[in-house]
Parts: structure tokens; C-alpha cells; sequence
């Protein structure tokens, strides 16, 4: 299962995902080409996007505006891709909580039902 990780990249919240069998996270920060164009770097987020199995995407507070991952949950959204997000803000983006398969304020929740979700996948 390919797990597309969204969100914020300067806090590194990535690096504690947790290792799960069978799962393969995307992760932006490198698995993206940072440093040719943007352009470039746009396509190949898309695609990424839809070729995931699943999104899990992480609004920390301290994001300032979310706008990078709200894009990759709409083509989530428009392909199909189930969203898991944890939004930390004290308000609700209506878009977020329309399109979340499961929405969290927590962190640690919000991989628990990650680890939940995978499992219950595989058994199907």
C-alpha cells in the first residue's frame, strides 16, 4: 500500500510514521524533486497523488496556511483516494472535514487509525 504523506515539511513529522508492514510512504521532502522547477516539482506531486493508495495528511498548528496539501486532497479527492487527516488548528476547514475519511486533532490518533485502516485493508 502506498501511503502519500501531506503536510507541512520543515517540522519533520514524517520521520515518525510508523513502520508498518506493507506500507510504503511517499514523502514529499525526497521523494519529490525539491530543487528542479516548480513545474516540475507540481507534476510529479499529482502523480504521486494518484498513484497512492491513501492520503494521511497532518495540519500542524504552526502550518501557516495548509494550501499545498489542501491540492493534493482535492485530486485525492476527484481520484477516488481516501484521506486520513489530523488537523490541529482550532478551527475546522469545512474542505477537510467534507473530504476526510476520518479526521483527527490528534497526532497520535490520527496513526492509530492509520495502522487500523492498513490492516483492515489487507484483510480484504
Amino acid at each position: 500500500m502506498k501511503v502519500y504523506l501531506s503536510g507541512g515539511m520543515k517540522s519533520g513529522w514524517q520521520d515518525s510514521m510508523p513502520n508498518i508492514e506493507g506500507v510504503n510512504y511517499f514523502d514529499p521532502r525526497f521523494d519529490s524533486p525539491q530543487y528542479d522547477s516548480a513545474i516540475d516539482f507540481v507534476k510529479e506531486d499529482i502523480d504521486a497523488v494518484k498513484d497512492s493508495d491513501l492520503i494521511f495528511c497532518y495540519i500542524e498548528e504552526t502550518n501557516p496556511s495548509g494550501l499545498g496539501a489542501a491540492w493534493e486532497c482535492a485530486v485525492a479527492k476527484e481520484n477516488n483516494i481516501p484521506i486520513i487527516t489530523v488537523w490541529e488548528k482550532d478551527y475546522i476547514d469545512p474542505f477537510f472535514a467534507c473530504n476526510s475519511l476520518y479526521l483527527y486533532n490528534s497526532f497520535e490518533e490520527g496513526k492509530k487509525r492509520l495502522q487500523k485502516h492498513t490492516e483492515r485493508v489487507a484483510v480484504k
